[in-house]
């Protein structure tokens, strides 16, 4: 077993999507600032535009996607807080969640 992960970009704004290649096919991911939730959510599409997951809480130190069954993907994605930040930084500053974390998607490769 050899984890393998893929460096997921954040932006500073509300919304913003671009596709992204995953375990060796292509995706698209939609990020979307939600004002009553204090939070971003993440949605997944396929390289056509076909919604495979949609409004996941972008949320740190926590396995994202990891509960789906999604084809072809068996990692998840994961927001890693930078050293000495408030560790509610991702609610208090959401406008510059790409300051305070890193996004990861982390799989097994089968080596």
């Amino acid at each position: 077993m050899a984890l393998k992960y893929v460096n997921v970009p954040l932006f500073e704004d509300a919304f913003y999507g671009y596709s992204i290649t995953l375990e060796g096919d292509s995706y698209n991911l939609e990020f979307l600032y939600n004002e009553r939730m204090e939070l971003y959510t993440l949605s997944l599409f396929d390289a056509a535009g076909v919604p495979i997951v949609r409004g996941q809480a972008v949320v740190p130190s926590y396995p994202m996607l990891l509960d789906y069954p999604i084809e072809n993907l068996n990692g998840f994605f994961w927001l890693e807080e930078l050293s000495n930040i408030n560790r509610e930084s991702y609610k208090e500053y959401p406008q510059y969640l790409s300051k305070y974390y890193r996004m990861f998607y982390i799989y097994d490769d089968g080596v």
